[in-house]
């Protein structure tokens, strides 16, 4: 199984599946309820479908997803596996032998067990059966024993079966956790996990606990495995943007105390959601000065503010989600983000220290908002504004003193004469 999906060899298949069907791209963009825009960048390997839009994709052609990916490997013509065999004939074929007498878990020639077949075949009911008799799929010490209970996860959500439980943790003794190397397969695996009517499983799954006789007297590798950390399910989450496990999490665990690096971790992913989500399901008012401290919040806003997410940093403003607006407003206009900062400015002028903003707007010579703001600074802000102008900036400089500011002795320096100096070449100049 590749590491990642190959978007051009997925794209060229749906469009075969669409000609087969006399569909068109439009049609398909209407029944997955997303742009004509993003089927058409998908389709051509620009980007790819996230994984619910996979999982309807396959149930509009009726083929599974790893059809759909092209993961199914090809078998050999020439000698069918005596496992294939047993599969081909069905359920009756293992039934006639007592469950406990049934060997399936040794290797054939390809280096597969029964179940791999009966997972690629999609005989359900076959592995329904030795999943209820206790049948021992694959021996641990076996060297595929890991991916091959992914397969079995995988095809058991797919199928949606609830008898994959048992699964997860069998991986998650022989993994150390319930972390999924493969690309494709997380993909896949977190992707189903996410929808709704797996979330009480999900809840379960977060909630659980290694038993304090498994803590306790258990030692080295005979410890009962914690499939994964609150970290864990954060860095899941974010990747793959998971909504629904997402909900499920602040429900089962609800603390806000890693404000901060969940924001960071969901900017890292792009999952800009699942912060909106977050914020919105913890914040319901503005929380207090102390705990806007205690959770770092100002770290958390000024890494949304790089973001440029205009609503985002309005819901984040919105909430109280900062300590210090004049910091944040100073930032967004040295990044030139004029919504943004005319935002804040508007909605929140009374936190703000207009002196240091007034420094910024000459640091950047942003002469228009320097304007704009002189209706919040003083005479002796205007004055103070003069002594921040550089040497160059004789335009900013005759701006300010249009406006009334004047050199002031509390602001003197050496650097003073040399900008009146200046002002008065370039005054001599345009002959004024």
């Amino acid at each position: 199984m590749p590491d990642i999906i190959d978007n051009i060899k997925v794209g060229e298949y749906i469009k075969k599946l669409l000609k087969s069907k006399n569909m068109t791209q439009d049609d398909l963009a209407e029944a997955l309820c997303i742009s004509k825009s993003a089927v058409s960048q998908n389709l051509r390997g620009k980007s790819t479908f996230d994984i619910q839009n996979l999982i309807q994709i396959a149930k509009l052609f009726e083929i599974t997803l790893d059809d759909l990916l092209n993961l199914k490997s090809e078998e050999t013509a020439e000698v069918i596996s005596e496992y294939q065999k047993v599969v081909n004939q069905g359920l009756p074929a293992i039934q006639k032998v007592p469950a406990e007498d049934l060997r399936m878990y040794e290797p054939d020639m390809y280096g597969k067990v029964l179940v791999d077949y009966i997972v690629e075949s999609r005989k359900l009911d076959m592995l329904t059966y030795l999943i209820d008799e206790e049948v021992l799929l694959v021996e641990d010490y076996y060297h595929r024993a890991k991916q091959i209970y992914l397969k079995v996860i995988k095809y058991l959500l797919e199928e949606k079966q609830y008898n994959f439980g048992d699964f997860i943790m069998k991986y998650t003794e022989l993994n150390g956790s319930f972390h999924i190397d493969d690309e494709t397969t997380g993909l896949i695996i977190w992707g189903l996990l996410n929808q709704v009517h797996y979330q009480d499983f999900m809840a379960e799954l977060i909630k659980y606990k290694p038993s304090l006789k498994a803590r306790w007297f258990s030692k080295g590798d005979e410890k009962e495995r914690l499939p994964l950390t609150r970290v864990d399910y954060i860095e899941v989450i974010g990747k793959y943007q998971l909504s629904n496990i997402l909900q499920t999490l602040m429900k089962v665990q609800p603390r806000d105390d890693d404000f901060a690096f969940i924001t960071l971790k969901f900017i890292e992913h792009g999952y800009f959601e699942g912060i909106t989500l977050y914020v919105n399901h913890f914040f319901k008012t503005i929380p207090s000065a102390f705990k806007r401290t205690s959770l770092d919040c100002q770290k958390a806003f000024m890494a949304v503010l790089k973001t440029n997410q205009f609503d985002l940093i309005s819901l984040f403003a919105a909430k109280g989600l900062y300590v210090d607006m004049t910091q944040i407003v100073r930032q967004s206009i040295k990044d030139h983000q004029e919504q943004v900062y005319s935002h804040l400015i508007a909605q929140h002028h009374a936190e703000i220290i207009f002196k240091k903003i007034g420094e910024t707007c000459v640091e950047v010579s942003n002469l228009e908002l320097l304007d704009q703001i002189l209706q919040y600074l003083s005479k002796d802000d205007l004055n103070y504004l003069v002594s921040w102008v550089k040497l160059d900036q004789i335009e900013t400089l005759e701006f300010l003193l249009l406006r009334g500011a004047r050199i002031d002795e509390k602001y003197y320096n050496l650097e003073t004469f040399k900008k009146v100096n200046k002002l008065l070449d370039h005054l001599l100049k345009k002959g004024e």
